[in-house]
């Protein structure tokens, strides 16, 4: 009798090889998880920042619009692009009328999306792709309601999505 109580003493001591195995299986499957969540915390955050970015570079457009009623009411802002081909109108240094600042405020707005031309070390508000940059764009609802739409591209799954952003707005004169 003994003799079996050793026999199986001596079986059960320590931690066997296969106790070991699993639970580096369950560390690392825990810090992959954790690495996973950072990640993917990581590109939320990104993507809530070009959001942002976008807001706010939207709600810039909406006050200079409802700051220049005379360009909006002549139609100087309806269906205005940004582009890389913009010309700067000069109406930061100079005083220039409503039409000069629809201009000049078109302008600024493109410096933030595009490199124009001629720019060097240009860092864009929002991401986009060498085939659809980054835009803005101003369209006319009718009855003075207009919509300030911004678009970008993202990473989104492995796979280069469009992403935009519209704020419709009543302008009152």
């Amino acid at each position: 009798m003994n003799l079996q109580r050793a026999k199986t003493a001596t079986r059960q001591q320590g931690i066997g090889l296969v106790e070991i195995l699993i639970a580096v299986v369950l560390i690392s499957m825990g810090f992959l998880a954790a690495a996973r969540m950072q990640v993917e915390g990581m590109r939320f955050s990104r993507s809530a920042y070009h959001q942002s970015q976008a807001y706010f570079l939207a709600t810039e457009m909406i006050d200079r619009m409802r700051s220049n009623l005379d360009a909006v009411n002549a139609g100087l802002y309806t269906d205005q692009s940004t582009s890389a081909s913009a010309t700067d109108p000069g109406c930061a240094v100079i005083q220039c009328g409503p039409p000069g600042i629809a201009a000049q405020d078109i302008y600024d707005w493109s410096t933030h999306l595009h490199p124009l031309l001629g720019s060097t070390g240009f860092v864009p508000a929002l991401p986009s792709t060498t085939a659809i940059p980054a835009r803005g764009q101003i369209l006319d609802m009718g009855n003075s309601i207009f919509a300030v739409l911004i678009s970008w591209n993202e990473v989104v799954n492995g796979n280069d999505e469009e992403q935009q952003l519209r704020i419709q707005f009543a302008m009152e004169s």
